[in-house]
């Protein structure tokens, strides 16, 4: 029964959440760090990774994550490192987006971290059909006004979880519909 419920918790949770780590597990080519900072053995641990050692466009890259970099795991600083260089050909616009994500990511509480990562576990364990649905509503939530986001946000925020769970499942199978109800209770 949980797993029925899922596919309609994460619906909701995709539309109001975003995907403010999709830049932290975007996979792709992985560009190399040069030699001299890479481990020397793949079973040895990392050496930290100073920030001052990284290029002038890895800084660019990966500037919201500045303040809190010297307490990153060295291997994180190592992957961060290696897609920065990657990220730094990119165009403009998908640059942009990709530092927009790091910032937001960077402002997180080590809690709300915890279940993004809960969160996008869950979508990549649903299946393609699934998945097609989430980005959907997902599109959909992002294609809206930002008045009518932060307001469907603020809405989503005061419902309860049974009220949440209650909203899913009216409009898990339905379209058109991009908004909770309000709140019976005011």
């Amino acid at each position: 029964m949980r797993a029925s419920r899922l596919p309609r918790w994460l619906l909701g949770a995709a539309c109001l959440v975003g995907a403010p780590a999709a830049a932290l597990a975007q996979t792709g080519p992985v560009v190399p760090v040069q030699a001299s900072r890479a481990p020397a053995a793949a079973n040895a641990p990392a050496p930290p990774l100073a920030w001052s050692s990284l290029s002038a466009g890895q800084r660019r890259m990966l500037g919201p994550l500045q303040g809190q970099w010297n307490r990153l795991h060295p291997a994180r600083q190592h992957r961060l490192a290696e897609r920065a260089l990657h990220w730094v050909s990119l165009p403009p616009r998908h640059q942009q987006q990709i530092r927009e994500r790091l910032r937001r990511w960077a402002a997180m509480t080590p809690a709300e971290r915890r279940q993004l990562r809960e969160n996008a576990r869950a979508f990549r364990n649903l299946t393609p059909a699934q998945r097609a649905k989430v980005s959907e509503a997902f599109r959909k939530f992002q294609s809206l006004p930002p008045d009518e986001r932060r307001a469907l946000r603020e809405r989503w925020r005061r419902m309860t979880p049974e009220q949440r769970h209650r909203w899913a499942a009216e409009h898990s199978y339905r379209s058109g519909h991009a908004h909770p109800p309000a709140r019976s209770d005011r």
